[in-house]
């Protein structure tokens, strides 16, 4: 097989690999050169970039590698961002960097082994797909006669499917044979970003010394100052409901524990379980929110298909059914497991959308009261 994975500019595209750790090591590249030298400030640039468009985008843009150089500040690029995110220490910023580097990969992965046409390019693709497979330790062959499907043992595909949420990676719902299960090549590459995002996220933070986050502040502030905008944005957005004046109320620090924790889940690109998909859906659908918007909140999740997405959101809707659900009670929340984080006007209430017309009555008669006092 070709040794595609030490080819720099290939490399650098999957810098998580251990031939990646192992070419960084051997470049005699050192800590101190990589956080004080002007020669790797590219390389520190484009590192505080990659969490930046983490933040922003929720993936890492991929550039095309058009020399070794610019290779090497790539690799060099991906610890240094690791050392930012450690040296920040924000336990949501490590799981959406984790995602966002998983998910880059996977899409990058998805084309190389899409490839098809000549026989040397069917060739390259099958030993990407190897390569994956042996450096996250998944056994894996293809079919006979079969370039787009694969089999791999259950054991195996428990591993890493345990947090897709939808139902297709149920076991129930897939054939099983002699102990192994057949899958697309696409559905094992998405196993595969399952485990690339593993490796990211458990060694992060780094243990990393005080002076060297010092050194490099510069750079975890511009971040840390990126990171609060983009969280006052999402925290802004719009959540309507329509108050007993008719006027519609956009406040999200109202909503009550269970659907704020979701929401926060679902905006750091975390895999939320189908009912509490479903109560957030609901929730936010009784309250006023478009299907579009409540579409747009989904965009994070890993496994997003807008097309499925769509219909899920539409189905609760009523567009598709006629009936129009409303979120669940707390009894059912508590039953699903979806009840955490409870507080004192929990207690109080039955439902989730009590709680939000309580809590918005509330802190409306409270401003009312300091507006007068004022």
């Amino acid at each position: 097989m070709t040794e595609w994975h030490a080819e720099p500019a290939h490399l650098c595209l999957y810098p998580f690999l251990s031939a990646a750790s192992k070419s960084v090591e051997e470049s005699g590249v050192t800590l101190e050169n990589l956080i004080n030298s002007a020669v790797f400030e590219r390389a520190r640039l484009r590192g505080k970039s990659r969490i930046t468009e983490a933040i922003k985008e929720g993936t890492i843009r991929k550039p095309v590698i058009i020399s070794d150089a610019q290779a090497e500040m790539e690799l060099l690029s991906y610890p240094f961002a690791r050392i930012l995110v450690s040296c920040i220490g924000d336990e949501r910023l490590v799981r959406r960097y984790a995602l966002s580097e998983a998910k880059a990969a996977h899409e990058k992965l998805l084309d190389e082994s899409s490839r098809g046409g000549s026989s040397a390019s069917s060739s390259a693709s099958a030993d990407i797909i190897y390569r994956m497979s042996e450096e996250f330790g998944i056994r894996m062959d293809f079919l006979a006669g079969e370039r787009e499907q694969v089999q791999v043992p259950f054991v195996d595909y428990l591993r890493f499917t345990t947090n897709l949420r939808d139902k297709r990676w149920k076991l129930v719902n897939r054939g099983l044979g002699k102990g192994k299960l057949k899958l697309r090549k696409a559905e094992f590459v998405r196993i595969v970003q399952e485990a690339i995002y593993e490796r990211i996220k458990k060694d992060l933070p780094l243990d990393v010394p005080e002076d060297i986050c010092k050194a490099i502040s510069r750079y975890t502030e511009d971040i840390k100052n990126e990171l609060e905008e983009t969280r006052k944005k999402l925290g802004a957005a719009g959540y309507g409901f329509e108050s007993d004046s008719g006027v519609v109320v956009k406040d999200p620090s109202c909503f009550p524990p269970c659907i704020s924790y979701v929401l926060s889940n679902l905006k750091e690109g975390v895999n939320v379980p189908h009912g509490a998909r479903f109560a957030v859906t609901a929730f936010l659908l009784n309250i006023g929110l478009s299907e579009e918007e409540i579409i747009g909140i989904y965009r994070n999740s890993p496994d997003f298909d807008e097309e499925r997405t769509r219909y899920q959101v539409e189905h609760i809707a009523g567009d598709k059914s006629g009936i129009q659900y409303t979120a669940p009670s707390c009894d059912t929340m508590r039953t699903y497991g979806n009840c955490v984080e409870t507080d004192e006007i929990c207690e109080k209430v039955s439902h989730p959308l009590n709680y939000y017309k309580f809590k918005l009555k509330l802190k409306q008669k409270q401003e009312q009261k300091q507006n007068k006092s004022a």
